[in-house]
């Protein structure tokens, strides 16, 4: 008898967490994931309760941690992962150039990978606040 071995389908694949994004912006994310060979990946309420790794599917999904979000909860995000370095300043610069609105944004990290979804979009919620807040006192 053999054993049978999940693997992840996406291992090396450029992936995108999208979080609450637009139908306008979704639209021009998909737009942009054949140059850099991404897949984008909505994130729902109901999956806010899984590990950043659990939705990039690197991980087998046991049981999440019983977490709905409304799904305005937070502003949109996009998080990441499987990237070079210099694409994501590319996709990060193309975005921009494309108007496109994602206030939170982050790159999977060892330490966030173990992250539940919702936890990590409470904290970048929190650094995007600080940031605007000290970006507004410098033009003061």
């Amino acid at each position: 008898m053999k054993a049978h071995i999940a693997r992840n389908q996406n291992a090396g694949v450029p992936l995108a967490l999208g979080w609450n994004l637009s139908a306008g912006d979704r639209g021009k994310l998909d737009g942009m994931a054949p140059a850099f060979g991404m897949k984008v990946l909505p994130v729902s309420p109901a999956d806010a309760g899984k590990t950043v790794a659990q939705l990039l599917g690197e991980v087998e999904t046991r049981s999440a941690r019983t977490l709905v979000l409304e799904p305005g909860a937070y502003p949109s995000a996009l998080v990441l992962a499987n990237f070079k370095d210099k694409d994501v300043d590319t996709l990060l610069d193309l975005l921009k150039q494309a108007q496109v609105n994602i206030p939170l944004k982050a790159v999977v990290t060892p330490a966030n990978r173990s992250w539940v979804f919702g936890d990590l979009l409470a904290h970048l919620q929190e650094e995007h606040t600080a940031f605007t807040a000290a970006k507004e006192n410098q033009t003061r």
